[in-house]
């Protein structure tokens, strides 16, 4: 085991990449309402492209993930986040949608090539505490998608959608100063590793508890990937300007990284369970009231709904690491890849729908029954026997308690 001098600096490279990652894939948030009319897109043109963006940077993890686990892929924490800054911050320079769907491909790519890789090192980095270790790399994530709002908002108000050309460089002054801790980090092996095993093998006898896993996953992704969509709809209907809209957008994602930061340091072994099913039921209220709410108390809501919503997610995601202890990076995508894309997917439907019909709030009844049904769905979910040491022996549960 690598002592703690080496592993620290290791998971404060993990976390602090993905703030990196998440910030630039963040900027897109507020801009959907902006693209659809720089670029003159019919309502089933912006579902579709919001489609693209979301299968490129999710389900395309599973396979990095796959890759990663068999060769030496440490290189993708690097090139990764690199092929983000570069096309995202590319996307005013163009007038054709075609180059814009491509733009957006390449940089989901970018995304989901690093998210893989960087989760199996957060979570090697601390196998006896590995949910507060996660929590930590997701609390990076989400306060990066806090920031990649606002700046994108306050960019693109003051010089239109070529202003983030601007975030290029911001991007670029980000990763110089994260390479010391990144030569320190590519040339360690990985602490933990286990030698790589065939698909067919790492998921023998557990490809249902992964489903329910994936199933819980999803359900929760359709309001944490899909309220701040929705909201910059919502939003515009309000006449509320970029800026508005990703200062919201920031408060919800600030709220995700808060609750990582509750789970890192509050969070006890024997509450994991209890934290599973809690925090997406007590959330669907208030899911339900956004709506119609307006000014602070609609910024309190939706920071509120972030941090309960990002509360329990470090923990699906590190009980899905425990599941596959040999398969650490397939384990990753599922949880933060495939179920994005999957709820991303139905969150698309959801757009297109509430765009035909020129009404965003029923949009939040479902996100509201969406995150009910992912909390009743964790009766079924197996109590890990030994859930902090990466055990992959599993006993039936009854009732989701604690």
């Amino acid at each position: 085991m690598k002592p703690a001098s080496t592993l620290l600096p290791m998971l404060i490279f993990a976390a602090a990449t993905h703030f990196l990652v998440d910030a630039v894939a963040g900027m897109l948030n507020p801009l959907w309402p902006r693209l659809d009319a720089h670029y003159r897109l019919a309502g089933w043109e912006s579902a579709a492209l919001f489609f693209l963006w979301g299968t490129s940077n999710s389900i395309s993890q599973f396979w990095f993930g796959f890759y990663g686990d068999r060769f030496h892929a440490r290189w993708l924490l690097a090139a990764g986040p690199l092929a983000a800054i570069f096309c995202l911050g590319s996307i005013g320079l163009t007038n054709s949608p075609l180059v814009l769907a491509m733009l957006l491909c390449v940089a989901g790519l970018g995304v989901a090539a690093y998210h893989p890789e960087a989760a199996a090192l957060a979570g090697s980095c601390a196998p006896e505490n590995r949910s507060r270790a996660m929590s930590i790399f997701i609390m990076g994530g989400f306060l990066g998608q806090a920031t990649g709002p606002i700046l994108s908002g306050c960019l693109v108000d003051a010089l239109g959608l070529r202003g983030m050309t601007w975030s290029i460089l911001a991007g670029l002054l980000v990763a110089a100063l994260l390479v010391p801790l990144g030569r320190i980090t590519l040339v360690q092996p990985l602490p933990q590793q286990r030698p790589a095993v065939s698909l067919r093998d790492a998921i023998s006898g557990r490809a249902t508890k992964l489903l329910l896993v994936l199933v819980i996953g999803s359900l929760r992704i359709v309001p944490a990937g899909g309220l701040p969509v929705l909201i910059s709809y919502l939003l515009e209907t309000r006449g509320a300007s970029t800026a508005d809209t990703g200062f919201v957008q920031s408060a919800f994602m600030l709220g995700i990284g808060l609750g990582g930061l509750t789970c890192a340091t509050l969070l006890r072994r024997e509450h994991e369970r209890l934290i599973l099913w809690f925090c997406p039921l007590a959330v669907a209220p208030v899911l339900f009231a956004i709506p119609w709410t307006s000014g602070g108390l609609l910024t309190a809501s939706v920071c509120l709904t972030g941090l309960l919503l990002g509360i329990s997610l470090p923990v699906l995601i590190s009980y899905g690491q425990q599941i596959l202890p040999d398969s650490q990076r397939i384990a990753s995508s599922i949880t933060m890849g495939v179920s994005w894309g999957v709820g991303g997917g139905i969150v698309c439907v959801i757009l297109a729908a509430c765009r035909y019909a020129g009404r965003y709030e029923p949009a939040f009844l479902v996100f509201a029954l969406a995150s009910a049904l992912s909390s009743l769905l964790c009766i079924w979910l197996p109590v890990l026997a030994s859930s902090n040491r990466g055990a992959s022996n599993l006993e039936p549960s009854t009732a989701p308690t604690s």
